[in-house]
């Protein structure tokens, strides 16, 4: 899973990838970013995206799965 930006370590981690992707915000508020920058940056981002949304989906699943068994439990 791991790309030419980021270890398997921060792909496989939420807060590691929200941690990054927070770092990028910072770097793009900067006013003399170059568009250049700004592209590359933009390309790192989306397989931060993609971890948070993964890991998001994940948890949404499991709490629907919880309160289901909680419905059921007599």
């Amino acid at each position: 899973m791991a790309n030419k930006y980021y270890s398997d370590e921060i792909l496989a981690s939420y807060d590691l990838s929200f941690a990054e992707l927070e770092k990028i915000e910072k770097s793009l508020e900067d006013p003399d970013i170059s568009v250049d920058m700004m592209s590359e940056l933009a390309e790192r981002c989306l397989p931060l995206i993609r971890t948070c949304k993964a890991k998001l989906l994940e948890t949404q699943n499991n709490v629907e799965e919880i309160l289901k068994e909680v419905e059921n439990i007599k």
